[in-house]
């Protein structure tokens, strides 16, 4: 048995996941010769032109399928046209490794089917077994493909997926029926009976204007009554716009998506007959709402705009440059690692699976998929608006999939750790991740402690003011709340992007510790005080 065991961790196991080489034939050598011409690695090429790729697909698909009263496209073909080009893109990216998708996509399904079959009262066995065997691949990917570097292989679209398809298979579970009535949760949902049979569109109701707003990636109805289709399966987890760099969003919403459900939205009561109402319900082709290729288009130039400031700036700031003398020789100003990160939404937006219906004056919103709030990340005042404002649907991904089913600890404090330590796993094994994700939620707890202690009536003075001196006081709070976040933030970024211990450690070492010991000693001065001057606590007030 022994023998058996270590035959599978040095043969068997490194052939199937190590990666493999390209196939001589997938594109006829044209990117490495782009590569060697650009200067740019060709991993990194391959990975830029796959994003980029999702524009010209996006309105290919926007132009031909994106039409809610035709009666010849319907909802099978959008998803075919899903299934080919995403497995065509996911071809291009990772060539023979696409295996490693196409096996956890499948091997997720055919769990969630023979369950279903064997024990179809017992869903929450598919779940279970979904994000073992899910969660399980990637960690193994990671052993055998990882290097000491970020690698852009085929674990990026491996990682992406994994949250995917075990939020596939928790949706599975909580459509398990409530009632004894049978039902054959396991027969695939028809495709054809619905397709292009818009529903009626409820006359417009005040209810109307209350709505989920960004992100609508996980609405309420998100549980799975019956399984999808195979072929349905593959579409949502190969989606050509976000199969590589998310955003992540429910199976309910793509089948949404695909069935032209999504756009089943009223305008707001408040907004009918308006002006504004009139022009959007005028504004349609093919019965879908137009001014997405604006939004998409100001997606496009942020994305750039980033991009070639982080690649100016990264030359001036690298994070490496912790690790060097130069380091050393300059000002404590510069010595900041400055990240910038932004949702690549914009062939997302372009094929309309982001429509958010509509607002309060009846313009239709297109920012449903939205990942990043680029006002509020840059100008945060505590790491709570940066929580919700960076990375906004794997974060939601993670409070409904992770931090609710955590419920069972009876401890805010307890699930929080426990959606930290998953996710730092889920990015890999490095140790930077857990050394990362262990400052953030040193962090978060520093912030949550001081703002109550000192924030709170900090916040109540500057309400009391009036005239020039509210103005001022509050520019100062504003100016120093931001600096605090800026630099909490940053400092925990830095073990993230160096991924080794002995990296990340010397690098902390450069400031002398400085933000551990400043975490640590408002940590403990909270507690000193909550000694010194304990808080008087009304009978009234319940505690969980």
């Amino acid at each position: 048995m022994e023998s058996i065991l270590r035959q599978a961790h040095e043969q068997v196991l490194p052939a199937w996941f190590a990666p493999r080489p390209s196939a001589p034939f997938l594109d006829y050598g044209l990117t490495l010769s782009a590569s060697q011409a650009s200067g740019i690695p060709e991993p990194s090429l391959r990975l830029l032109l796959t994003v980029l790729a999702g524009y010209p697909i996006s309105i290919f698909y926007r132009l031909i399928f994106l039409n809610k009263t035709s009666s010849i496209v319907g909802e099978s073909a959008r998803n075919s046209f899903f299934l080919v080009s995403g497995l065509l893109m996911s071809y291009y990216f990772n060539s023979y490794d696409i295996i490693h998708p196409l096996t956890t996509c499948i091997g997720t399904w055919l769990i969630c089917r023979v369950v279903a079959l064997v024990a179809p009262k017992n869903r929450s066995l598919a779940s279970t077994l979904s994000f073992a065997f899910n969660f399980g691949y990637l960690l193994t990917s990671y052993k055998y493909a990882a290097t000491e570097e970020y690698d852009i292989c085929y674990t990026m679209q491996q990682c992406v997926q994994c949250l995917r398809m075990i939020g596939y298979g928790m949706d599975f579970m909580d459509g398990q029926p409530k009632s004894g009535k049978k039902k054959d949760v396991a027969a695939p949902a028809s495709e054809e009976k619905k397709v292009d049979t818009p529903a009626p569109t409820p006359a417009p109701a005040a209810s109307a204007v209350v709505r989920d707003k960004t992100p609508i990636s996980f609405g309420r109805d998100i549980a799975l009554a019956q399984l999808p289709t195979l072929a349905e399966t593959i579409g949502y987890a190969f989606f050509p716009f976000a199969f590589l760099v998310g955003p992540q969003f429910s199976f309910s919403l793509y089948k949404k998506f695909i069935s032209m459900e999504l756009f089943n939205v009223p305008i707001p009561a408040s907004a009918a007959g308006s002006d504004e109402a009139k022009a959007a319900a005028a504004a349609t082709v093919n019965g879908i709402p137009q001014g997405s290729l604006r939004y998409a288009t100001r997606c496009f130039f942020l994305g750039i705009f980033y991009l070639g400031l982080g690649q100016v700036l990264g030359g001036f700031f690298p994070t490496a440059a912790l690790l060097g003398k130069a380091f050393l020789e300059r000002s404590f100003a510069e010595r900041v690692f400055i990240f910038w990160w932004t949702g690549k939404t914009g062939p997302c937006v372009l094929s309309g699976i982001t429509f958010n219906g509509y607002d309060a004056q009846g313009k239709p919103e297109w920012d449903g998929l939205r990942n990043v709030n680029p006002i509020n990340y840059e100008f945060a005042t505590s790491l709570t608006q940066i929580v919700t404002s960076f990375n906004m649907n794997t974060n939601f991904w993670a409070k409904l999939y992770v931090f609710k089913r955590l419920r069972f600890l009876g401890n805010k404090n307890l699930s929080a750790l426990g959606v930290l330590l998953f996710l730092a796993v889920w990015h890999g094994t490095h140790i930077g991740y857990f050394f990362c994700f262990g400052l953030e939620f040193m962090d978060m707890e520093t912030e949550r402690r001081m703002s109550a202690r000192f924030g709170k009536p900090i916040n109540a003075f500057i309400a009391r003011q009036t005239g020039v001196a509210h103005v001022v006081a509050k520019a100062v709070w504003g100016v120093i709340t931001w600096l605090l976040t800026t630099s909490a933030l940053y400092f925990a970024a830095v073990p993230f992007d160096l991924l080794q211990l002995d990296k990340s450690v010397q690098a902390v070492q450069t400031i002398n510790y400085l933000g551990i010991y400043v975490m640590l000693g408002l940590l403990f001065l909270d507690i000193f005080l909550s000694i010194v001057m304990p808080k008087k606590r009304s009978k009234s007030i319940k505690t969980e």
